[in-house]
């Protein structure tokens, strides 16, 4: 059975590498974007990949280019 002062420790070394992870998730970001892309495009792809949802990504695009030629109308 673990105790409080465990869990804690381990939550902490859980939190310190989600830390690092977003920083480095950060400067991939900033270097795409000094490169010219979109660095929210990019991270929504690769978020949706992650979670298996590329279908739903693609089909939520289609649906706002949809409500854009809809506005423009």
């Amino acid at each position: 059975m673990m105790n409080q002062k465990e869990a804690i420790a381990s939550l902490v070394r859980i939190y310190t590498q989600e830390q690092s992870l977003a920083e480095e998730a950060k400067d991939i970001k900033d270097e795409a974007k000094e490169s010219g892309l979109d660095p929210a495009i990019i991270s929504a792809v690769a978020k949706a990949i992650v979670k298996n949802k590329v279908d739903d990504l693609k089909a939520k695009s289609g649906e706002i280019l949809k409500a854009i030629e809809v506005s423009r109308s």
